[in-house]
């Protein structure tokens, strides 16, 4: 199943927004780093329910900036 997460950084506090299916808004209290992907896949592992090792990254779209998963 595909998951499409747009990240907002630098906002106030963590949180996640969903959109219907499979679409999430998550929002993150830091810049963005080099670790920010993993970030990203803790808090759609603890929103989903899933163990984050079935949660990969199939690709980023470059005209939007959303991440695309592949969740298994």
């Amino acid at each position: 199943m595909e998951v499409i997460a747009k990240v907002r950084f630098n906002a106030s506090k963590e949180r996640i927004e969903s959109f219907g299916m499979n679409k999430y808004l998550v929002y993150l209290p830091f810049p963005e780093e080099g670790n920010s992907l993993n970030v990203v896949i803790e808090v759609l592992s603890r929103q989903m329910g899933i163990p984050r090792k079935n949660i990969i990254l199939k690709r980023k779209a470059l005209v939007t900036n959303d991440l695309v998963f592949e969740v298994n």
